[in-house]
């Protein structure tokens, strides 16, 4: 695969991940074009079916990319898919690959938030070590063979919530300093720290 790249679809319409996205390449390749998934009409709707985060990455890349094809975008195209959880100890390990469903198929964030609270303490806890997985697939449009960059951040989840930053189950994420959430990082403090920055300092790499 060309270490060449111009143009990146990032294959999501998460538009919090788009720009932490969209904010890294940016920094580390200046001139890089990316767009999300709000770019298109029409998009498809890929079923998530893999049980790890890599295969759902990769079933996210190579789907859109495909699409794209069909549709007359150039080969040299990237496309970029982000598959990426929480998992939690005291759950076994859930909601790992359906965190974004874990209250349903088109569960909110608070819906998924309310979901985890009641699991936990269902189980008779307040809090779990719980960690964050990110990885991120990258192929071109033209099919040429997928590359793979994955990162993970531990923190503690509680049933606690606090702050307002971030997304997804990022207010219930406290640090394992237990002094405060991930959701009361600014965009940089996160970007530094966490699952996805991990990942993405892979793929920087990478393109160096």
């Amino acid at each position: 695969m060309s270490r060449t790249i111009e143009r990146v679809v990032v294959a999501s319409g998460n538009r919090h991940k788009v720009q932490e996205i969209r904010d890294e390449l940016e920094r580390v390749a200046p001139g890089i074009v990316v767009v999300g998934l709000d770019a298109f009409d029409g998009v498809p709707e890929i079923e998530e079916s893999a049980p790890t985060f890599a295969g759902n990455a990769t079933l996210k890349a190579e789907g859109i990319a495909a699409w794209l094809a069909a549709r007359g975008e150039p080969g040299s195209t990237h496309v970029l898919a982000d598959d990426s959880g929480i998992c939690v100890d005291a759950l076994d390990g859930h909601p790992g690959v359906r965190s974004a469903r874990f209250a349903g198929d088109h569960a909110t964030d608070a819906e998924n938030n309310q979901a985890l609270v009641r699991a936990l303490r269902a189980r008779g806890l307040e809090h779990s070590p719980a960690h964050y997985v990110c990885v991120l697939a990258l192929v071109r449009v033209d099919g040429q063979p997928c590359a793979l960059f994955e990162g993970r951040w531990d923190v503690v989840v509680r049933t606690e919530a606090r702050g307002t930053g971030g997304f997804g189950y990022d207010p219930h994420a406290w640090l394992e300093q237990g002094t405060r959430t991930v959701a009361e990082l600014t965009p940089q403090q996160k970007a530094e720290l966490s699952h996805r920055g991990a990942a993405l300092r892979q793929l920087a790499t990478w393109l160096r």
